[in-house]
């Protein structure tokens, strides 16, 4: 910093500290990169790390890049199946495609029903079949007599405990695979037992779309 590159490298800066000390090193980083103004190229495995220190990440897979955008995007808005897994959780669903119009594909899941979702930017079709994503965060537990314009129902088949948060493992019939919801104990998630009948509610625009 003495010398005032214009480009400075971390490589892992962070990686030997413990959970508490590299999120406070994280936030000591970003102030100081902002101080000195000087651009900060940080190489991490850390996803989490990336997203909260980052103006811009680009996702690299064997030395190739596979999406450059900012935090925001590149976690609501993966370009491909690879990225969206790689950068925390999300429930994948397949889907066909009955109608592309302009920004907007309308597609067919077996446990979503007809849906329509922005098309991304990057969407490259390959025949009719597509993937939907969504996050485990973006999926919300309807309690009692709730209801929304757009849910689903199934059954509660694994439930984990982390303290202000509860991850649910839930079977949706028709879904290959069960989805994983994230809902805070504000409300008694933890207290769900395995076996109950669940209703998940859920936004289209969270719906992240993505060429098979």
């Amino acid at each position: 910093l003495v010398m005032r590159p214009k480009v400075l490298l971390l490589d892992e800066p962070l990686s030997a500290l413990d959970k508490k000390l590299r999120e406070q090193m994280q936030v000591e980083l970003r102030r100081l990169q902002q101080a000195v103004g000087i651009t900060f190229v940080l190489v991490t495995h850390d996803q989490y790390e990336a997203l909260a220190m980052s103006d811009r990440i680009a996702v690299m897979f064997g030395g190739r890049i596979a999406q450059v955008a900012s935090p925001k995007e590149i976690y609501q808005r993966p370009v491909n199946r690879q990225v969206a897994d790689f950068l925390g959780g999300m429930n994948f669903v397949k889907a066909e495609i009955v109608e592309e119009n302009g920004a907007s594909l309308l597609l067919d899941t077996l446990g979503f029903g007809r849906v329509r979702t922005e098309k991304p930017k990057a969407f490259v079709r390959n025949g009719g079949a597509a993937t939907l994503g969504i996050r485990p965060e973006r999926l919300r537990v309807l309690w009692d007599n709730a209801t929304a314009k757009f849910e689903v129902a199934g059954k509660v088949v694994e439930r984990h405990y982390f303290g202000e948060i509860t991850h649910l493992i839930v079977e949706i019939p028709g879904l290959e695979k069960p989805l994983s919801v994230t809902e805070t104990n504000d409300f008694g998630a933890d207290d769900i037992p395995v076996g109950a009948p669940i209703r998940l509610a859920y936004d289209p625009e969270a719906l992240v779309a993505m060429a098979d």
